[in-house]
């Protein structure tokens, strides 16, 4: 049975841009390559899914940082990343932190690089769908433009960055909604755009 030639495609993976783990990872890399060479087709498969598990956890380590340590007063839970659960939705970056304070409550959300993100663009670019529910009025935070949804109690401010990027903070019993902006303040959308739209 005549294999294609799978060299070029293990190269580019050796070549991905990690820190850590990277020995076990290349070593992975290489197992996999020598399992492919020798037909053994799962024992490839198996390699390389490890390898990808590993460079997706570094990758789910550094996105991590994106998300805010909590304002003075207030504590945080580790961060989520729900990489693996959005490629059911054609792809993309998830991660959410949530933060307390007293009773109230805030959480951030990034999604980037996914069809969904797209859906939620085109809605906030649409006069008459945001019409439609009282609840939706327009937002802009400095450059970024998007909507705020208040009701029941919640404030949710959704942000577009770049068009591929959306950032939802969502606050729920805030003594002082001016809380959403003061996290805002405190995050480097710069840092956010060049990690997640490489």
């Amino acid at each position: 049975m005549d294999l294609p030639p799978m060299r070029p495609l293990l190269f580019a993976a050796c070549l991905l841009p990690v820190t850590v783990a990277a020995d076990e990872v290349t070593d992975q890399i290489q197992s996999a390559l020598e399992a492919y060479e020798q037909q053994d087709l799962q024992g490839a498969i198996s390699d390389l899914n490890y390898a990808v598990a590993q460079i997706q956890e570094m990758v789910n380590t550094q996105n991590a940082q994106l998300l805010p340590e909590p304002l003075e007063g207030w504590t945080a839970s580790e961060v989520e990343n729900a990489g693996a659960a959005m490629s059911m939705l054609g792809g993309g970056a998830n991660m959410t932190r949530r933060y307390q304070r007293d009773g109230e409550s805030l959480e951030i959300n990034i999604v980037a690089n996914s069809p969904w993100v797209m859906s939620m663009m085109q809605m906030m670019g649409n006069p008459m769908l945001m019409a439609s529910n009282p609840n939706l009025k327009p937002y802009r935070y400095k450059r970024l433009k998007g909507m705020k949804d208040i009701s029941d109690g919640q404030t949710e401010v959704t942000l577009s960055v770049v068009g591929q990027i959306m950032v939802k903070v969502t606050g729920r019993n805030l003594a002082d909604e001016g809380v959403i902006e003061n996290y805002l303040d405190v995050m480097d959308f710069g840092k956010i755009q060049e990690a997640l739209l490489q």
